[in-house]
């Protein structure tokens, strides 16, 4: 009887000292990951999210204005590794953007942020010294705490995000040049439920900074 409780006891240790094993590497991978990790978690958010992406509708300029804080298909987890998904809709409902977050374990900012128009694909690789933004590939620049971007190629500011005390507008600068407004939900309340004001026209590479911007404030939103 000795010797089976031993090989009962013995066994049950080996459970759990593999289990804590796997706990420790999946911990570890998850802490500080490289690259190739973080793109491999892109991966998975994008074929999670392929059916919301398959929906979207077809975008133009004319949908910008459309945008809005509702948000559909929302799913939040908390714990070691806090994810989330959800789809941003127009004041009309209809699906705009799909997003797909994931926090990795430990203090202070550390995550990857994915999202996707119907022509367009964003990364946000986000650390406590700033916020890296890709877009369809390209990596444009970082994103500061302070609301600055720094472009990747001058080094120099490319636009900026106004941070105000009453947080109920957000003006978006790209240069020196105001081409926008974000809102935030208190302020919405009180007018229309567009995610912003556009106050000029704009180009490609400035509306695709402005959508950069809109996605994180929006996402941010659910994810507090």
């Amino acid at each position: 009887m000795r010797i089976l409780f031993f090989i009962i006891v013995l066994i049950l240790l080996a459970v759990v000292l593999v289990t804590g094993i796997a706990l420790l590497g999946r911990l570890i991978k998850n802490f500080q990951p490289g690259k190739s990790r973080v793109a491999e978690d892109v991966r998975k958010m994008k074929a999670a999210l392929q059916l919301f992406i398959n929906d979207l509708i077809p975008w133009n300029k004319d949908e910008l204005d459309l945008l809005s804080f509702n948000q559909v298909n929302q799913k939040i987890k908390k714990g070691l590794i806090k994810t989330g998904q959800g789809v941003i809709t127009s004041i009309y409902h209809e699906p705009m953007i799909a997003w797909s977050y994931k926090k990795y374990y430990g203090g202070g900012d550390n995550a990857v942020l994915y999202a996707a128009t119907s022509h367009h694909e964003f990364i946000f690789r986000i650390r406590n010294r700033g916020t890296a933004i890709i877009i369809d590939g390209q990596e444009i620049g970082e994103l500061r705490p302070n609301g600055v971007l720094y472009s990747n190629k001058t080094q120099r500011m490319m636009a900026r995000i106004n941070k105000t005390e009453a947080h109920l507008t957000l003006p978006v600068l790209f240069g020196d040049r105001e081409i926008a407004t974000i809102k935030s939900p208190d302020y919405v309340q009180q007018t229309n439920n567009r995610a912003f004001e556009l106050l000029t026209e704009m180009n490609e590479e400035e509306e695709a900074v402005l959508l950069s911007f809109t996605i994180l404030e929006l996402v941010n939103e659910v994810l507090d």
